[in-house]
């Protein structure tokens, strides 16, 4: 009888002890952050609605930012120049954000502008740069065919000029 009565005091004990384990689980544990992207449309004038191409800014999961840029055709083997300016298109700063170019294959181009951006450069001091940062930029993206012929071929606002 001694050893009923000690065997159910410890499977008591056993019961106890799990019920307050699985009590004590929770699912109300904080979603995954929602992640944002946005799109922004390139045209092939200033007054055109067009579009010829994208420039894309992604938040990662670690805060920082990619951003990449593509136009739907481009000239083989010609070295397309684009800057990032500040300002927008209507009103244009002579302020250059960013200064490079994507070569051209006849065909559709996608090019990684930033890869996992956390800081930036501003008078030779790092600071911390997200997609917050980004979008609070007043900007416009400004693709020419060459260096040697300035026409343009993509155009757009982009961040908060877009708005």
């Amino acid at each position: 009888m001694l050893t009923i009565k000690k065997h159910a005091l410890k499977l008591g004990a056993l019961g106890l002890v799990l019920g307050i384990s699985f009590a004590a689980c929770s699912d109300d544990d904080d979603p995954a952050p929602t992640l944002r992207s946005k799109e922004y449309k390139l045209t092939g004038s200033a007054t055109s609605t067009t579009q010829v191409g994208t420039i894309k800014l992604t938040e990662n999961r670690d805060s920082s930012v990619d951003m990449t840029i593509t136009i739907n055709k481009t000239t083989a083997s010609t070295k397309h120049p684009y800057q990032l300016l500040a300002g927008t298109v209507a009103a244009p700063t002579e302020t250059v954000l960013l200064n490079d170019t994507i070569t051209g294959t006849g065909n559709a181009v996608t090019k990684t502008i930033w890869k996992n951006l956390k800081t930036v450069d501003v008078n030779g001091a790092p600071r911390k740069f997200n997609y917050d940062s980004a979008v609070a930029i007043s900007a416009f993206a400004k693709m020419k065919f060459s260096a040697t012929k300035d026409s343009i071929i993509a155009i757009g606002n982009i961040w908060k000029s877009a708005q």
